[in-house]
Protein backbone atom coordinates (compact mmCIF):
# COMPACT_ATOMS: atom_id res chain seq x y z
CA UNK A 1 0.00 0.00 0.00
CA UNK A 2 2.83 2.22 0.58
CA UNK A 3 2.91 5.25 3.14
CA UNK A 4 -0.66 4.94 4.65
CA UNK A 5 -0.59 8.62 5.08
CA UNK A 6 1.23 11.57 3.39
CA UNK A 7 0.86 15.74 3.07
CA UNK A 8 0.51 16.69 -0.57
CA UNK A 9 1.69 20.43 -0.98
CA UNK A 10 0.89 22.08 -4.37
CA UNK A 11 4.02 24.92 -5.18
CA UNK A 12 1.89 25.68 -8.00
CA UNK A 13 -0.66 26.82 -5.94
CA UNK A 14 2.00 28.66 -3.90
CA UNK A 15 2.95 30.56 -7.16
CA UNK A 16 -0.55 31.19 -7.91
CA UNK A 17 -1.08 32.95 -4.48
CA UNK A 18 1.63 34.87 -4.67
CA UNK A 19 0.44 36.35 -8.29
CA UNK A 20 -3.08 36.49 -6.73
CA UNK A 21 -1.16 38.98 -4.43
CA UNK A 22 0.92 41.09 -6.86
CA UNK A 23 -2.71 41.87 -9.02
CA UNK A 24 -3.98 44.13 -5.69
CA UNK A 25 -0.97 45.48 -4.36
CA UNK A 26 -0.15 48.29 -6.89
CA UNK A 27 3.58 47.90 -6.42
CA UNK A 28 3.92 47.16 -2.66
CA UNK A 29 6.15 44.26 -1.69
CA UNK A 30 5.51 41.09 -0.64
CA UNK A 31 7.16 39.97 3.15
CA UNK A 32 6.19 36.16 2.89
CA UNK A 33 5.84 34.82 6.84
CA UNK A 34 7.26 31.29 6.84
CA UNK A 35 7.58 30.86 10.20
CA UNK A 36 6.68 27.75 12.73
CA UNK A 37 8.92 25.85 9.49
CA UNK A 38 6.57 27.25 7.29
CA UNK A 39 3.41 26.94 9.15
CA UNK A 40 4.59 22.78 9.35
CA UNK A 41 4.89 22.51 5.23
CA UNK A 42 8.45 22.48 5.43
CA UNK A 43 10.10 26.20 4.87
CA UNK A 44 13.02 25.78 2.89
CA UNK A 45 10.87 24.14 -0.30
CA UNK A 46 8.23 26.93 -0.09
CA UNK A 47 11.34 29.43 0.09
CA UNK A 48 12.50 28.21 -2.53
CA UNK A 49 8.73 28.71 -4.73
CA UNK A 50 8.62 32.26 -2.85
CA UNK A 51 12.00 33.06 -4.29
CA UNK A 52 10.98 32.16 -7.83
CA UNK A 53 8.52 34.31 -7.41
CA UNK A 54 10.76 36.99 -6.51
CA UNK A 55 8.85 37.91 -3.18
CA UNK A 56 11.14 40.61 -1.17
CA UNK A 57 11.81 39.19 2.27
CA UNK A 58 10.71 35.96 4.14
CA UNK A 59 10.02 36.22 7.77
CA UNK A 60 10.64 34.16 10.59
CA UNK A 61 10.68 33.94 14.12
CA UNK A 62 13.28 31.42 14.84
CA UNK A 63 17.38 31.42 14.63
CA UNK A 64 17.46 27.73 13.66
CA UNK A 65 14.90 28.65 11.04
CA UNK A 66 17.19 31.58 9.73
CA UNK A 67 19.57 29.31 9.93
CA UNK A 68 18.03 26.21 7.82
CA UNK A 69 17.49 29.14 4.88
CA UNK A 70 20.92 30.90 4.93
CA UNK A 71 22.34 26.64 4.75
CA UNK A 72 19.61 26.40 1.67
CA UNK A 73 21.50 29.32 -0.43
CA UNK A 74 18.54 30.89 -0.02
CA UNK A 75 19.07 34.55 -1.49
CA UNK A 76 16.01 36.25 -0.54
CA UNK A 77 16.29 38.96 2.45
CA UNK A 78 15.59 36.96 5.37
CA UNK A 79 13.67 39.34 8.20
CA UNK A 80 14.00 38.11 11.86
CA UNK A 81 11.13 38.64 14.03
CA UNK A 82 12.10 37.25 17.32
CA UNK A 83 15.71 38.68 18.54
CA UNK A 84 18.49 36.30 17.41
CA UNK A 85 21.27 35.18 19.91
CA UNK A 86 24.84 36.47 19.16
CA UNK A 87 26.73 35.94 15.74
CA UNK A 88 29.40 34.24 15.05
CA UNK A 89 31.21 34.34 12.00
CA UNK A 90 31.34 30.57 12.38
CA UNK A 91 27.61 30.86 11.89
CA UNK A 92 25.97 30.29 8.54
CA UNK A 93 23.55 33.12 9.14
CA UNK A 94 27.07 35.31 9.42
CA UNK A 95 27.38 35.19 5.80
CA UNK A 96 23.96 35.99 4.96
CA UNK A 97 24.35 38.91 7.21
CA UNK A 98 27.65 40.41 5.55
CA UNK A 99 25.95 40.39 2.51
CA UNK A 100 23.26 42.63 4.00
CA UNK A 101 20.47 39.76 3.54
CA UNK A 102 19.39 39.24 7.31
CA UNK A 103 17.53 42.05 8.69
CA UNK A 104 17.20 42.25 12.58
CA UNK A 105 13.45 43.28 14.38
CA UNK A 106 13.80 45.80 16.96
CA UNK A 107 11.50 46.08 19.63
CA UNK A 108 13.10 48.08 22.75
CA UNK A 109 15.97 49.69 23.58
CA UNK A 110 17.83 46.32 25.24
CA UNK A 111 17.22 44.29 21.53
CA UNK A 112 18.38 47.47 19.97
CA UNK A 113 21.75 47.58 22.07
CA UNK A 114 22.02 44.21 21.49
CA UNK A 115 21.82 44.04 17.56
CA UNK A 116 24.05 47.36 17.92
CA UNK A 117 26.83 45.41 19.80
CA UNK A 118 26.66 42.44 17.79
CA UNK A 119 27.41 44.87 14.53
CA UNK A 120 29.91 46.38 15.98
CA UNK A 121 31.29 43.42 17.23
CA UNK A 122 31.24 41.41 13.77
CA UNK A 123 32.10 44.47 11.57
CA UNK A 124 29.39 44.59 9.56
CA UNK A 125 26.43 46.54 8.54
CA UNK A 126 22.56 45.41 10.08
CA UNK A 127 19.73 46.29 8.89
CA UNK A 128 16.83 46.54 11.38
CA UNK A 129 13.14 46.85 11.29
CA UNK A 130 11.63 48.92 14.33
CA UNK A 131 8.44 47.52 15.74
CA UNK A 132 6.00 49.86 17.14
CA UNK A 133 3.29 49.12 19.33
CA UNK A 134 0.09 50.59 18.10
CA UNK A 135 -2.41 48.75 20.41
CA UNK A 136 -1.58 44.56 20.48
CA UNK A 137 0.62 45.03 23.53
CA UNK A 138 2.35 41.69 22.42
CA UNK A 139 5.78 42.83 20.90
CA UNK A 140 7.27 46.31 20.04
CA UNK A 141 8.07 49.65 21.50
CA UNK A 142 6.15 52.04 22.50
CA UNK A 143 6.26 55.50 20.09
CA UNK A 144 8.40 57.55 22.89
CA UNK A 145 11.50 54.89 23.17
CA UNK A 146 11.01 54.39 19.38
CA UNK A 147 11.47 58.13 18.42
CA UNK A 148 14.96 57.65 20.87
CA UNK A 149 15.94 54.35 19.08
CA UNK A 150 16.03 55.66 15.32
CA UNK A 151 17.76 58.75 16.83
CA UNK A 152 20.62 56.27 18.00
CA UNK A 153 20.26 54.03 15.26
CA UNK A 154 20.80 57.18 12.33
CA UNK A 155 24.21 57.70 13.95
CA UNK A 156 25.01 54.57 14.38
CA UNK A 157 27.78 53.25 11.69
CA UNK A 158 27.14 49.87 11.51
CA UNK A 159 23.08 50.24 11.69
CA UNK A 160 20.94 51.06 9.26
CA UNK A 161 16.92 51.64 9.27
CA UNK A 162 15.86 49.39 6.84
CA UNK A 163 12.12 48.93 8.24
CA UNK A 164 9.48 50.33 10.56
CA UNK A 165 6.54 48.14 11.24
CA UNK A 166 3.32 47.56 13.42
CA UNK A 167 1.13 44.76 13.51
CA UNK A 168 -2.76 44.62 13.62
CA UNK A 169 -4.33 42.87 16.49
CA UNK A 170 -8.11 42.39 14.79
CA UNK A 171 -7.54 43.06 11.37
CA UNK A 172 -10.03 39.46 10.24
CA UNK A 173 -12.72 40.95 13.05
CA UNK A 174 -12.68 44.15 13.86
CA UNK A 175 -12.65 47.09 11.50
CA UNK A 176 -12.68 49.97 13.77
CA UNK A 177 -9.57 48.40 16.11
CA UNK A 178 -7.52 47.49 12.99
CA UNK A 179 -8.52 51.66 11.81
CA UNK A 180 -7.82 52.71 15.36
CA UNK A 181 -3.70 51.10 15.27
CA UNK A 182 -3.29 52.31 11.36
CA UNK A 183 -4.18 56.09 12.91
CA UNK A 184 -1.77 55.35 15.82
CA UNK A 185 1.02 53.90 13.35
CA UNK A 186 0.43 57.25 11.09
CA UNK A 187 0.83 59.17 13.44
CA UNK A 188 4.37 57.75 14.49
CA UNK A 189 5.57 58.23 11.17
CA UNK A 190 4.49 61.48 10.83
CA UNK A 191 6.41 62.64 14.35
CA UNK A 192 9.31 60.23 13.01
CA UNK A 193 9.92 62.31 9.75
CA UNK A 194 12.94 62.46 8.17
CA UNK A 195 14.32 59.63 11.02
CA UNK A 196 13.15 56.79 8.48
CA UNK A 197 15.01 56.52 5.81
CA UNK A 198 13.32 57.25 2.20
CA UNK A 199 13.89 53.63 1.51
CA UNK A 200 12.91 51.64 4.29
CA UNK A 201 9.90 49.59 3.66
CA UNK A 202 6.89 50.64 6.07
CA UNK A 203 4.80 47.58 6.82
CA UNK A 204 1.27 46.64 8.97
CA UNK A 205 -0.67 44.80 7.20
CA UNK A 206 -0.88 40.84 7.66
CA UNK A 207 -3.05 38.43 5.10
CA UNK A 208 -6.20 40.18 7.14
CA UNK A 209 -5.18 43.57 6.81
CA UNK A 210 -3.82 43.01 3.29
CA UNK A 211 -7.81 42.28 1.89
CA UNK A 212 -9.27 44.38 3.85
CA UNK A 213 -8.44 47.83 2.59
CA UNK A 214 -5.73 49.01 0.30
CA UNK A 215 -4.44 51.62 2.13
CA UNK A 216 -2.92 49.14 4.81
CA UNK A 217 -0.34 48.19 2.19
CA UNK A 218 1.73 50.71 2.58
CA UNK A 219 5.60 49.99 0.84
CA UNK A 220 5.00 46.07 1.91
CA UNK A 221 2.78 43.32 3.05
CA UNK A 222 3.44 40.63 5.75
CA UNK A 223 1.31 37.92 4.86
CA UNK A 224 1.48 33.86 5.84
CA UNK A 225 -1.74 32.12 5.33
CA UNK A 226 -2.64 33.88 2.46
CA UNK A 227 0.29 32.22 0.56
CA UNK A 228 -1.15 28.78 1.58
CA UNK A 229 -4.60 29.98 0.15
CA UNK A 230 -6.21 30.43 3.17
CA UNK A 231 -8.07 33.82 4.39
CA UNK A 232 -11.64 34.71 3.54
CA UNK A 233 -13.24 31.42 5.54
CA UNK A 234 -12.00 33.80 8.77
CA UNK A 235 -13.34 37.13 7.19
CA UNK A 236 -15.82 37.52 10.70
CA UNK A 237 -17.04 40.41 8.11
CA UNK A 238 -16.23 39.43 4.63
CA UNK A 239 -18.86 42.16 3.16
CA UNK A 240 -16.89 45.05 5.06
CA UNK A 241 -13.54 43.39 3.16
CA UNK A 242 -12.26 45.98 0.52
CA UNK A 243 -10.42 43.30 -1.50
CA UNK A 244 -12.53 39.75 -0.93
CA UNK A 245 -13.07 38.81 -4.35
CA UNK A 246 -9.31 39.00 -5.01
CA UNK A 247 -9.20 36.53 -1.78
CA UNK A 248 -11.27 34.11 -3.09
CA UNK A 249 -8.81 33.36 -6.13
CA UNK A 250 -6.51 31.86 -3.65
CA UNK A 251 -5.57 28.06 -3.94
CA UNK A 252 -5.32 26.09 -0.92
CA UNK A 253 -1.68 24.42 -1.19
CA UNK A 254 -1.96 21.18 1.26
CA UNK A 255 -3.76 18.00 0.77
CA UNK A 256 -3.88 15.51 3.54
CA UNK A 257 -4.41 12.00 2.30
CA UNK A 258 -4.50 8.44 4.33
CA UNK A 259 -5.98 4.98 3.47
CA UNK A 260 -8.35 2.12 5.11
CA UNK A 261 -6.42 -0.24 7.30
CA UNK A 262 -9.27 -2.00 8.22
CA UNK A 263 -12.92 -2.34 7.55
CA UNK A 264 -14.96 -4.56 10.17
CA UNK A 265 -18.35 -5.35 10.47
CA UNK A 266 -20.42 -4.28 13.68
CA UNK A 267 -23.63 -5.36 15.00
CA UNK A 268 -26.67 -2.52 15.64
CA UNK A 269 -25.78 -1.18 19.17
CA UNK A 270 -22.07 -1.08 19.39
CA UNK A 271 -20.34 1.02 20.85
CA UNK A 272 -16.91 2.64 19.00
CA UNK A 273 -14.01 4.38 20.52
CA UNK A 274 -12.49 5.27 23.89
CA UNK A 275 -15.64 6.31 25.86
CA UNK A 276 -18.12 4.84 23.78
CA UNK A 277 -18.81 8.11 22.44
CA UNK A 278 -20.89 6.68 19.19
CA UNK A 279 -22.96 3.84 18.99
CA UNK A 280 -24.30 2.43 15.78
CA UNK A 281 -27.43 3.39 15.02
CA UNK A 282 -27.95 -0.17 12.46
CA UNK A 283 -25.03 -2.49 11.67
CA UNK A 284 -22.33 -0.95 10.58
CA UNK A 285 -19.40 -1.33 8.52
CA UNK A 286 -16.43 0.96 10.59
CA UNK A 287 -13.41 1.99 8.54
CA UNK A 288 -10.21 2.54 10.51
CA UNK A 289 -7.57 4.91 9.27
CA UNK A 290 -3.81 5.78 10.75
CA UNK A 291 -4.08 9.02 11.68
CA UNK A 292 -5.29 10.13 14.76
CA UNK A 293 -4.66 13.65 17.61
CA UNK A 294 -0.79 12.76 17.79
CA UNK A 295 -0.50 13.46 13.77
CA UNK A 296 -2.16 16.67 13.98
CA UNK A 297 -6.40 15.91 13.66
CA UNK A 298 -7.86 17.02 16.18
CA UNK A 299 -9.85 15.57 19.01
CA UNK A 300 -12.47 17.77 18.88
CA UNK A 301 -12.89 16.38 15.16
CA UNK A 302 -14.78 13.89 17.37
CA UNK A 303 -17.96 12.38 16.04
CA UNK A 304 -17.44 16.43 14.40
CA UNK A 305 -16.09 15.96 10.95
CA UNK A 306 -16.03 14.04 7.32
CA UNK A 307 -13.54 12.77 5.42
CA UNK A 308 -13.36 11.33 1.12
CA UNK A 309 -13.24 8.42 0.48
CA UNK A 310 -12.16 7.11 -3.06
CA UNK A 311 -14.99 5.32 -4.50
CA UNK A 312 -15.95 4.23 -8.46
CA UNK A 313 -19.00 5.46 -9.63
CA UNK A 314 -21.37 2.91 -11.81
CA UNK A 315 -19.52 3.50 -14.63
CA UNK A 316 -16.41 3.57 -13.62
CA UNK A 317 -15.77 7.10 -12.70
CA UNK A 318 -13.77 8.47 -9.76
CA UNK A 319 -15.92 9.79 -7.03
CA UNK A 320 -15.41 11.66 -3.48
CA UNK A 321 -17.68 9.66 -0.52
CA UNK A 322 -17.53 11.83 2.19
CA UNK A 323 -18.04 9.96 5.21
CA UNK A 324 -18.83 10.79 8.79
CA UNK A 325 -15.79 10.45 11.32
CA UNK A 326 -17.67 8.65 14.10
CA UNK A 327 -16.21 8.01 17.98
CA UNK A 328 -13.59 9.54 19.51
CA UNK A 329 -10.39 10.37 17.55
CA UNK A 330 -7.53 8.61 19.09
CA UNK A 331 -3.40 9.17 19.56
CA UNK A 332 -3.10 6.97 16.01
CA UNK A 333 -6.45 6.41 14.63
CA UNK A 334 -9.94 7.72 13.48
CA UNK A 335 -12.65 5.44 12.91
CA UNK A 336 -15.27 5.92 10.11
CA UNK A 337 -18.96 5.18 8.97
CA UNK A 338 -18.45 3.37 5.42
CA UNK A 339 -22.09 1.49 5.61
CA UNK A 340 -23.17 3.28 2.90
CA UNK A 341 -20.22 2.68 0.34
CA UNK A 342 -19.75 -0.08 -2.22
CA UNK A 343 -18.31 -3.35 -1.03
CA UNK A 344 -15.60 -2.37 -3.03
CA UNK A 345 -14.16 0.19 -0.09
CA UNK A 346 -11.85 -2.02 1.64
CA UNK A 347 -8.42 -2.10 3.18
CA UNK A 348 -5.85 0.10 0.99
CA UNK A 349 -8.88 2.41 -0.11
CA UNK A 350 -7.29 6.44 -0.15
CA UNK A 351 -9.41 8.86 2.17
CA UNK A 352 -9.19 12.45 1.72
CA UNK A 353 -8.74 13.79 5.17
CA UNK A 354 -8.23 17.62 4.03
CA UNK A 355 -8.75 18.97 0.91
CA UNK A 356 -7.87 21.59 -1.24
CA UNK A 357 -11.20 22.22 -2.23
CA UNK A 358 -12.64 25.11 -0.73
CA UNK A 359 -16.43 23.90 -0.60
CA UNK A 360 -15.29 20.17 0.50
CA UNK A 361 -16.85 19.34 4.16
CA UNK A 362 -13.13 18.54 4.92
CA UNK A 363 -11.58 21.82 3.60
CA UNK A 364 -8.92 22.56 6.05
CA UNK A 365 -10.83 25.89 7.27
CA UNK A 366 -13.71 24.35 7.61
CA UNK A 367 -12.37 21.68 9.87
CA UNK A 368 -10.40 24.44 11.88
CA UNK A 369 -14.22 26.18 12.25
CA UNK A 370 -15.32 22.90 13.78
CA UNK A 371 -12.97 22.08 15.90
CA UNK A 372 -13.24 25.68 17.52
CA UNK A 373 -9.57 26.63 16.33
CA UNK A 374 -8.08 29.16 13.37
CA UNK A 375 -6.72 27.51 9.97
CA UNK A 376 -3.75 28.71 10.98
CA UNK A 377 -3.22 26.04 14.56
CA UNK A 378 -4.23 22.89 12.46
CA UNK A 379 -1.57 23.56 9.90
CA UNK A 380 1.07 24.13 12.63
CA UNK A 381 -0.41 21.21 14.19
CA UNK A 382 0.05 18.71 11.61
CA UNK A 383 3.09 16.35 12.42
CA UNK A 384 6.68 16.25 11.14
CA UNK A 385 5.84 12.20 11.26
CA UNK A 386 3.53 12.50 8.06
CA UNK A 387 5.74 12.31 5.31
CA UNK A 388 5.32 15.56 2.84
CA UNK A 389 5.69 15.86 -1.18
CA UNK A 390 5.54 18.29 -3.21
CA UNK A 391 3.71 18.49 -6.51
CA UNK A 392 3.99 20.94 -9.36
CA UNK A 393 1.60 21.75 -12.46
CA UNK A 394 -0.65 19.06 -13.29
CA UNK A 395 0.22 16.69 -11.00
CA UNK A 396 -1.66 18.86 -8.47
CA UNK A 397 -5.06 18.73 -10.45
CA UNK A 398 -6.34 15.42 -9.24
CA UNK A 399 -10.14 16.38 -9.70
CA UNK A 400 -12.80 13.83 -9.18
CA UNK A 401 -16.29 14.32 -11.42
CA UNK A 402 -18.17 14.41 -8.68
CA UNK A 403 -19.21 14.55 -4.63
CA UNK A 404 -20.86 12.64 -2.84
CA UNK A 405 -22.12 13.29 0.68
CA UNK A 406 -23.19 9.96 2.41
Amino acid sequence: MGAPSRLEIDLTAVSHNVRTLRSCLNGAGICAVIKADGYGLGARRIAKRLEIEGVEMLAVSSSDLAKELASAAIRTTILTLLPLPELARSDAVYRVASQGLLHQTVHDLATYKEVAHAADGLGIVLPIHLEIDSGMSRGGCDPEQAIEILGLASAHRRLRVAGVFTHLASADCDAEFTAKQDARFESFLERAGSLIPSDAFIHEANTFATFRRRSYHRRMVRVGLALLGFANEEFADSGAFELASVARELRPVVRWESSIVQAKRITSGSLVGYGGTWRAPRETTIGVIPVGYADGYPLALSNNARVGVHVEGPSGEKLIAFVPVVGRVSMDQITIDITDLPTSVMRGTRVELVSRDPTAPNHLATLAKQAGTITHELLCRLSPRIPRSYVAMEEARESVAKSLVI
